[in-house]
């Protein structure tokens, strides 16, 4: 394999780690230019760059997690450091099964986190499902069986008295 298809292979499979100065944080919005606003666990909000080996390998959106490294105090601008990796499902499951992420719940701003949370303590099956949510798409909530039967039964007996 040459150099040039290697350099997006490694960086699609391989976790990356997290080396002294570098943090966590989650994508609020793009800001166009390359420029995301990334919150870090803290609640601190800051502007960051997407160096060009990202721009035509990944999308980044609103709500990915990302590892930052930070720029020195003198050389900060009006943008406040470098994306470093784009995390994806599997890297967030693995840093999950090490014991450092530290976003407890990644799903608090989804509108169907209550439901979720309900499922997950029920369920106890594997996180993937929830790691990423279309929340474009209605969830439709299935009504009891027990009302449609009943209705289903009113009906026949209706049909009984008039046939």
């Amino acid at each position: 394999m040459s150099r040039r298809k290697q350099v997006p292979a490694d960086i699609l499979t391989e976790v990356p780690e997290l080396e002294e100065g570098q943090q966590f944080a989650r994508v609020l919005a793009t800001r166009g230019k390359n420029i995301h606003e990334v919150q870090f666990l803290d609640g601190e909000e800051i502007l960051v760059n997407l160096p060009p080996k990202f721009r035509s390998l990944v999308w980044v959106k609103r709500g990915s997690y990302v590892i930052i490294e930070p720029a020195e105090e003198q050389d900060r601008t009006k943008v406040g450091g470098d994306i470093i990796a784009v995390l994806f499902p599997d890297h967030i499951k693995h840093y999950k099964q090490i014991g450092i992420w530290p976003f407890k719940d990644h799903l608090s701003t989804s509108t169907h986190a209550g439901k979720e949370s309900e499922e997950e303590s029920g369920s106890g099956s594997d996180d993937d499902d929830d790691l990423f949510v279309n929340n474009n798409r209605i969830v439709l909530e299935e009504s009891d069986t027990d009302s449609d039967s009943e209705d289903e039964s009113e009906e026949e007996e209706e049909e009984k008295k008039s046939g």
